[in-house]
């Protein structure tokens, strides 16, 4: 890394762009009013305007996985910068065809696609024990922190016009420069490599068999999680507990809530060490229930103040564990990784849920059913992640090491000791 960079900068230049990175989210502000502008397009082609920024976050955070272990970070960044500039800057001079809207949609996901996994890993590699934590935990709060605004500036822009809404995404400029400016140029992957296999004295993986196993545990979360964005409104409306204001009000609280899980992050982890998805899992599965049994909103509030304690410890735990299972040349590709089945996950989880509440012999139409499934789903992984986290607890040191990485082969810690002696 290099040392002209203070690390103050680098922060400052990490928080600023992963900030913008889920600028994807302010599509939702526009759907209607989109879908009142081509009257001949099929509500799928409108809802596509944001799932395909879904669907490009997945595919380019899957790339990542194979691409940070042989390209330098920095510049794949600017390129999702400027994937996410493109796709705000191509509707403002052309927007006559849904099809359009749809393609720079997936640009702007393709930029997420590239910031979100990047900037974890950047994270991981410039930052140690403490202070590791807290930019983990920063680094999911202004990631949520930073969608609920663009989300608020969103709103009042589109009541001037939809197309209007694409200016928003033209922020990725300024930004651009920031990380042009203040991201270091950080050793190529390969170097990284080849010195942890000489230091090892053997071939690193790209991605462990841990990482595989925390990424699967990854995608049942959240997918679980995916009940209270698909089926809230549905089960506040359909008891009468309160209308769409009250369900955005249930929503914004989930984000709010995880934004400031992520200033407390290091305490959490002081308190749960290894078993911070347990801890996750335990309050998802309590949202779950709460809302469940619900009778008025008050409770259902209850339930969406838990949930966002359990989206904040998910959005941040992967970062966590891959750096205590990972080798440093390991962060990239795991990290993308596990960004990236995170993103499957969300985007399978209509068709999972619905396809378990029938196999139990639930409708899938009945919200309520949804959130039992729901339910079900959070206490298997509460129990997967209690196994797991023993595990890892059993193999891993109880600190992370200031040496080498939590995972380091058992030869490193071998010649750490002989050099020590």
């Amino acid at each position: 890394m290099e040392k002209t960079h203070g690390k103050g900068v680098l922060k400052f230049a990490i928080l600023t762009t992963i900030a913008i990175a889920q600028a994807d989210t302010i599509a939702s502000v526009m759907l209607s009013d989109i879908a009142a502008a081509f009257p001949d397009a099929s509500t799928m082609a409108v809802q596509y305007v944001m799932q395909s920024a879904m669907i490009g976050a997945f595919a380019v955070s899957l790339l990542m996985s194979v691409l940070t272990a042989h390209f330098r970070k920095k510049p794949m960044i600017l390129a999702g910068l400027v994937c996410m500039f493109l796709g705000g800057f191509i509707p403002l001079v052309n927007h006559s065809s849904i099809a359009i809207l749809d393609f720079c949609g997936f640009l702007v996901g393709a930029g997420q696609g590239f910031l979100v996994p990047l900037l974890g890993a950047l994270v991981l590699e410039s930052f140690k024990g403490k202070e590791r934590q807290r930019m983990i935990g920063l680094n999911t709060t202004f990631l949520t922190g930073g969608a609920a605004l663009l989300l608020l500036l969103a709103g009042p822009i589109c009541l001037t016009g939809w197309t209007n809404v694409y200016f928003t995404y033209l922020i990725a400029a300024p930004v651009f420069l920031i990380a042009l400016l203040f991201l270091p140029k950080e050793e190529k992957p390969a170097a990284k490599a080849k010195a942890e296999r000489t230091f090892s004295g053997r071939k690193v993986a790209a991605i462990p068999l841990m990482g595989w196993i925390q990424c699967a545990l990854i995608v049942l979360m959240s997918v679980a999680y995916a009940v209270f964005p698909l089926n809230l409104s549905f089960l506040v409306t359909a008891n009468g507990f309160g209308d769409a204001a009250s369900v955005s009000v249930g929503m914004t609280t989930i984000t709010v809530v995880s934004a400031l899980v992520g200033l407390v992050l290091p305490q959490l982890i002081r308190m749960s060490k290894l078993f911070l998805c347990t801890l996750g899992s335990a309050f998802g599965l309590a949202a779950a229930l709460v809302v469940m049994f619900a009778q008025n909103m008050g409770m259902v509030y209850v339930g969406t103040v838990l949930a966002g304690i359990f989206f904040g410890i998910n959005m941040a735990s992967p970062g966590y564990y891959v750096s205590r299972i990972c080798t440093p040349a390991q962060y990239g590709p795991t990290y993308s990784l596990a960004t990236s089945v995170n993103y499957l996950g969300i985007i399978l989880s209509p068709v999972i849920l619905s396809f378990i509440t029938g196999a139990w012999g639930g409708d899938p139409e009945v919200a309520l059913n949804a959130f039992v499934t729901g339910a079900g789903m959070f206490a298997l992984v509460l129990v997967l992640n209690i196994v797991w986290n023993a595990y890892l607890t059993k193999k891993l040191p109880a600190e992370e090491p200031t040496g080498a990485p939590a995972d380091a082969p058992q030869e490193w810690e071998e010649e750490e000791a002989v050099a020590q002696h």
